[in-house]
């Protein structure tokens, strides 16, 4: 028979490890919290949100370029997603299926529905994020505790489906750090999978700098991106990334659907 000491002892060991196992959330519990944060289901239902980006690159030489474009998105499917790019450039994707022009010629080239998608991927994850999160092709596989400049946080780990990003080197495993105490992105980072280390020693670190509110929904309106060496020490080159979102209005076909096919659709 067990006697009563042991058996208080036994009973706090167990709840001890119940509420151990409870202070754990699920990585999705883990996004769910950071969207919550952020307007929960707000987002979803903007419409086609539009995107002014204003990108500058400062490299390691002192030497700094500008690029700007515009980009448009349907919050309650990010499959559908569109880019105008400099010299009269669109990549776009409508209900998977990508596509692009240049100067209004359609790229029929068998290759392009696939680059098209993956260019979308890897310029619009980072300015989505966290809402990026939901795009088909991510997984939130792990979430471990860890700490951030003195505040604790769960680290979200973060992998992608084979070819998601157009360079093969972004496709790795991302870390998202978020704040236990008000689920705010801390900071999202890579370094790339040992066969590119070789190649590019480099990986990035991104942070969200400021948000703007759209129809209750906080959306990243400034990201610095910063280049980062194999042991996680920030060092390199840097992108500052601003970001104008609107509204843009209700989900319209001619932003995403191809041309070919949206043509055939308004005849039938």
């Amino acid at each position: 028979m067990i006697s009563r000491s042991i058996a208080c002892a036994l009973s706090l060991i167990l709840a001890a490890a119940g509420t151990a196992a409870a202070a754990t959330p699920t990585p999705e519990e883990v996004a769910d919290r950071v969207l919550a944060a952020l307007g929960g289901d707000a987002f979803s239902v903007i419409g086609v949100l539009e995107l002014a980006v204003d990108e500058e690159q400062t490299r390691n030489d002192g030497t700094t370029s500008r690029n700007r474009y515009t980009a448009w998105v349907d919050t309650a499917n990010l499959q559908n997603a569109r880019l105008q790019l400099p010299g009269e450039v669109v990549v776009a994707r409508g209900g998977g299926e990508g596509w692009s022009t240049t100067k209004g010629v359609l790229d029929d080239r068998p290759q392009t529905p696939g680059m098209a998608a993956r260019t979308l991927n890897q310029t619009l994850f980072p300015l989505l994020l966290p809402y990026s999160l939901r795009m088909e092709g991510v997984w939130v596989k792990e979430v471990a505790e860890t700490t951030w400049e003195g505040r604790p946080a769960w680290a979200l780990l973060v992998p992608f489906a084979k070819g998601f990003f157009m360079s093969p080197v972004l496709t790795t495993t991302w870390r998202v750090v978020v704040a236990k105490d008000d689920a705010s992105v801390l900071a999202v980072d890579f370094l790339p999978s040992v066969e590119y280390q070789e190649v590019q020693p480099m990986g990035m670190r991104y942070r969200i700098l400021k948000y703007d509110e759209v129809n209750g929904a906080r959306v990243p309106s400034q990201i610095l991106a910063v280049g980062m060496n194999l042991a996680g020490q920030e060092s390199g080159a840097t992108r500052l990334t601003r970001v104008t979102p609107k509204i843009y209005g209700p989900w319209d076909p001619r932003l995403f659907v191809n041309p070919q096919r949206l043509e055939a659709l308004e005849e039938d």
